[in-house]
């Protein structure tokens, strides 16, 4: 695949992805805050706190190729507790919608120390994998295409021994051999594809 023709797939794939999630995102407003999530110890008001914060990131990273310098990944982020369904889904429309334009993908992104294409696809795991969270959480499905999912995977994997080093993803979740590509990356960063609340 030509650099140009990997750039417009990841473009898309992008796309897909902040479709996909704000949705589900959208449909959790009636879940608890204070609710458990797949990820570990983090109630949702946690989680959404830090999605908001990191979603924000991927839009200006996506939009002027450039990072906060004052707060690089959100994390200064204040979420709006009677609104944060539609805050976090407009979020995540958004930073999809940003980095669906190929330029976004090209050249670097400033204060992110990487490529703007690694940065892409970090966004791209976050927000697939952290929409998942939230939408299970809030006791939604989350209906991901298989090229999708198998893009979520390869984004992933070369991730995952520094991920696992600082802790961004839990020990590994054996998942079934017939398992779907999203599942193995849920399963791959720590998450149980079965999880409920």
């Amino acid at each position: 695949m030509s650099e140009n023709a990997t750039i417009s797939n990841a473009a898309r794939m992008m796309s897909e992805a902040g479709s996909t999630a704000a949705p589900a995102v959208r449909a959790s407003a009636d879940a608890d805050l204070a609710g458990p999530t797949p990820c570990g110890d983090w109630d949702l008001r946690t989680l959404v706190r830090h999605f908001v914060g990191t979603s924000g990131a991927f839009v200006r990273a996506g939009q002027v190729k450039a990072l906060d310098p004052d707060d690089p990944w959100g994390s200064n982020a204040v979420l709006d507790e009677s609104d944060w369904a539609d805050q976090l889904a407009d979020q995540v429309a958004a930073a999809g919608e940003a980095w669906s334009r190929p330029e976004a993908w090209t050249g670097s992104v400033e204060g992110a120390q990487m490529p703007a294409a690694a940065v892409g696809e970090l966004g791209l795991i976050e927000l697939m994998l952290h929409g998942w969270d939230v939408a299970r959480a809030g006791g939604q499905s989350l209906e991901v295409s298989d090229e999708l999912g198998a893009e979520v995977l390869r984004c992933l994997e070369p991730t995952l021994q520094q991920g696992r080093q600082f802790e961004v993803y839990g020990p590994p979740v054996i998942v079934p051999p017939d398992a779907s590509a999203f599942a193995r990356a849920l399963g791959l960063s720590g998450r149980d594809p079965e999880w409920r609340p």
